[in-house]
């Protein structure tokens, strides 16, 4: 049997939703960078011969559901097509995953998370993997992301590649992360929307939020009105 870790919560705050770009010389990309934040625990491995060494962690769910919409002057607004994708498991040394990929023990010992004695004076990932294997200790994780969009061009290749590429476009990320053996999610959704050029929606909601009402031609005229504002994180 080996030390065992647990998540015991998980949300992003919105104190650490930072938007960027757009505003009135219409920067781009536009977006937002964001912090998905959690607790975990080690539970020390049993002291027994038999004990084997290392930690067993629960696997990082990085899903994000990629939507794409084009405009037609006869039609309107139109679905073009999605990609969902759980993203740590693509692309796991990317740098929204460094910190749990490689960093995740080394980083126990940042003395915001007040380490004891024994821990705090490493400088090693896998030392410090032992270290808590053996005594249990409790500490805060951060993995940053900075999805954004471009106002007047898109990208081609790589996860999450665009589907429309010209200056008119909206997307819509609906990110739903988590772990292996854990109940709870952190939900969000970043609609970014752009018209000839200009950014129209820049929106970010920190919460879970259904298909039908992202797409509401009510929701996304009143969104449009927001796109100064991109700093309120609440559905309305």
């Amino acid at each position: 049997m080996r030390a065992r870790m647990t998540i015991l919560n998980l949300c992003i705050p919105n104190s650490e939703i930072k938007p960027y770009g757009g505003g009135p010389a219409n920067q781009s990309p536009a977006g937002h960078s964001f912090q998905f934040r959690f607790n975990v625990k080690v539970t020390p491995r049993p002291k027994s011969p038999f004990a084997r060494k290392g930690i067993d962690c629960p696997e990082l769910e990085w899903v994000e559901r990629i939507e794409w919409f084009a405009y037609n002057q006869r039609i309107g607004w139109y679905f073009v097509g999605a990609t969902e994708e759980n993203g740590y498991r693509v692309k796991p040394n990317s740098n929204t995953y460094k910190e749990w990929h490689t960093g995740r023990f080394f980083l126990a010992f940042d003395q915001s998370n007040n380490p004891p004695k024994g821990l705090a004076g490493m400088t090693d990932n896998k030392a410090a993997e032992e270290w808590i294997a053996r005594n249990g200790f409790t500490w805060t994780l951060k993995l940053k992301d900075i999805p954004g969009m471009g106002i007047t061009a898109g990208s081609a290749g790589g996860m999450g590649a665009s589907l429309v590429t010209g200056d008119t476009r909206r997307r819509v990320i609906y990110f739903n992360l988590g772990f292996s053996r854990t109940y709870a999610r952190a939900r969000a959704v970043q609609i970014l929307e752009t018209q000839n050029g200009a950014l129209t929606i820049h929106k970010f909601i920190n919460q879970a939020v259904p298909k039908v009402q992202v797409d509401d031609p009510v929701n996304l005229a009143r969104w449009r009105t927001q796109v100064n504002n991109p700093s309120n994180y609440n559905f309305y």
